[in-house]
């Protein structure tokens, strides 16, 4: 099958003639294996950004998690009752607490080396964010990982 390249266009007036006019170049130009490799590798470029920018609220893992029984325990233990419904390794989260509106997002990250110090106790993708209205009631739960 081959392509068949227009070099001339037929132009009608506003008296009814008809005109034709030589473009003088090929509208549609065949394009190189190069260009479509380029094209390509842009493409799996933005995705891999895309993909990492996915990624990037996940990546900032906290350094220092907010204590059970401190100024947030009413607001912890209301998200614990749900993160034990939902998740097997409730017991073994510790908890990042921001005050959003009136309500409240916590973000309960699940320790999987406890050996290690700040962040590094984490997996990026291992933590259940949930959010609390004003009476401390779950009012949403996403699972992350």
């Amino acid at each position: 099958m081959s392509l068949v390249h227009a070099t001339e266009i037929l132009i009608y007036g506003s008296t009814g003639k008809t005109k034709l006019v030589d473009l003088g170049f090929s509208p549609i130009q065949p394009i190189s294996d190069s260009v479509k490799w380029n094209c390509i590798l842009v493409s799996l470029r933005a995705v891999l950004l895309l993909l990492l920018m996915g990624c990037s609220e996940a990546a900032q893992r906290m350094d220092h998690p907010e204590d059970p029984e401190g100024r947030y325990r009413t607001q912890i233990q209301a998200a614990k009752r749900l993160l034990d419904q939902k998740e097997s390794w409730a017991h073994r989260a510790e908890w990042e607490v921001r005050q959003q509106g009136s309500g409240w997002e916590l973000v309960a990250w699940r320790v999987e080396h406890p050996e290690r110090k700040g962040g590094m106790r984490y997996l990026p993708w291992g933590y259940s964010v949930i959010q609390l209205d004003s009476r401390n009631v779950p009012v949403n739960y996403r699972r992350k990982g």
